[in-house]
């Protein structure tokens, strides 16, 4: 049963639910950003405008042409002058640079927009604004690292940090499956911006915890996801929460959180259905027949559930309920746990006949030993010891694990005939069989002399 069970009803394991939700991405692109940078004091003139000219441009949709003008403006200036070098006409100014990525991120060219971020970054390192856009290209180019980069850079070099910053690297880091700095980050976001914590942040620094395997650092956060949120998501962290309780071995609190979500949520059938799972890991099958009635009062049962209930019956003693249910099973599916089951119900409630017209109806063409067994004790049974003793012989030459038995109940099936010779005969070959030997001994003693008219 306990095989069956398992099967049929392990708790709905949440699955790992998506690895983000809520990321917002922080982008300072577009034409609100340039007309400040062709302010900036240490801008060259020439430099000062062409990013005047790309901001017109750009402020008309032209993303093309203001790359186009950014890009000969460069070709006519000098080399490229590494991070400190000169550049009187301003043609590798960071500014010229971040104007160049956002215009080739705007048209969703995301290679050369990291590659101009870069060379922005090389001139000025604490240039915020392409730091945040390095990020969003990343980002666009599934590249989490330079994202998770990015947004960390920015994090720690603007003026007034961001916590969203920090976030967004955190998740960043997430998304690469970079699970031990990702936790890091979020251990400095939680402990730096305890005040801005958003939901959605919580439950992205549970899944860092959980892919990493530390369980119990997640619990207290996943206790209050599950204690805060609502509607669906809330239920997805009631379920986790049980879930991490099960694979913790966190028995009582596991039953605790059962008996609260039960009460609090008597119509949703995935409680009692978890309390009828940890009833049976607890062999407390009582418990598990009453959860599992009340979810097939609540929804249809599955194929599989409909077997366990008929399990649970027949386990605590109530075999005529497990009958039609094991009945109605079999004629959809003729499988042999069934019948065997179906079989010893019927044989509790005394209704040996139809016990051996179902062996018999639905007997599988492979003959299964535990069955030929029982149709010949019901044989037997049934005061028909002839077709017993048959039955009984059949079992002891097919099936060697049995044959001690067989022929023991052989011999008394020929003895209940009166059958001396072919009692002998049986009860010698169950003499052979250690199990059997005391009793096989016994029965012979009883026997008439060889030779003797017995029938």
């Amino acid at each position: 049963m306990q095989r069956f069970i398992g099967h049929a009803l392990c708790a709905r394991q949440p699955m790992r639910t998506a690895l983000l939700t809520g990321v917002l991405w922080v982008v300072f692109i577009g034409s609100a950003a340039l007309p400040a940078s062709a302010d900036s004091p240490d801008l060259p003139g020439p430099a000062r405008v062409v990013l005047s000219r790309a901001a017109r441009l750009i402020q008309d949709n032209a993303y093309a042409q203001a790359t186009a003008l950014l890009r000969e403006f460069q070709a006519h200036g000098d080399p490229f002058p590494g991070p400190s070098g000169d550049d009187p006409r301003g043609a590798h100014h960071p500014e010229i640079y971040f104007a160049l990525g956002t215009c080739h991120l705007l048209q969703e060219d995301f290679h050369p927009a990291r590659a101009a971020y870069e060379m922005a970054l090389q001139r000025d390192p604490d240039h915020i604004s392409s730091w945040l856009n390095l990020a969003q290209a990343g980002y666009a180019l599934k590249d989490y690292a330079t994202a998770a980069r990015g947004f960390a850079e920015a994090y720690t070099r603007v003026p007034s940090p961001d916590p969203e910053y920090l976030y967004s690297s955190a998740a960043a880091l997430l998304m690469a499956e970079q699970y031990g700095p990702a936790i890091a980050a979020f251990d400095k976001l939680f402990a730096q911006h305890a005040e801005a914590i958003q939901p959605a942040w919580r439950e992205n620094y549970v899944h860092a915890l959980l892919a990493e395997n530390r369980v119990r650092r997640a619990l207290p956060h996943i206790r209050r996801l599950a204690a805060t949120t609502v509607g669906e998501k809330q239920i997805q962290w009631q379920e986790i929460l049980l879930h991490q309780y099960l694979q913790l071995e966190m028995d009582q609190a596991a039953r605790d959180l059962i008996r609260h979500l039960t009460r609090e949520a008597p119509l949703q059938a995935k409680w009692w259905h978890a309390m009828a799972h940890v009833a049976l890991q607890d062999n407390r099958y009582e418990q598990a027949l009453m959860a599992m009635t009340v979810v097939g009062y609540l929804r249809p049962l599955s194929r599989q559930e409909t077997r366990l209930v008929a399990d649970l019956h027949l386990q605590v003693g109530i075999p005529v309920k497990a009958v039609p249910l094991y009945t109605a099973a079999l004629e959809k599916d003729c499988e042999l746990r069934l019948l065997k089951s179906l079989v010893r119900a019927l044989q509790q409630l005394d209704r040996l006949q139809e016990a051996l017209d179902v062996c018999r109806r639905f007997k599988p063409e492979t003959c299964d030993g535990d069955l030929l067994m029982t149709e010949a004790d019901l044989l037997y049974a049934l005061d028909r010891f002839e077709e017993a003793g048959q039955a009984y012989r059949r079992v002891a030459q097919a099936d060697r694990r049995r044959a001690g038995r067989a022929w023991l109940m052989a011999g008394y099936a020929a003895l209940q005939l009166q059958d001396a010779a072919a009692g002998r005969v049986a009860l010698a070959k169950a003499v052979n069989f250690q199990g059997q030997r005391q009793a096989a001994l016994m029965a012979m003693r009883r026997l008439p002399a060889a030779g003797t008219q017995t029938r």
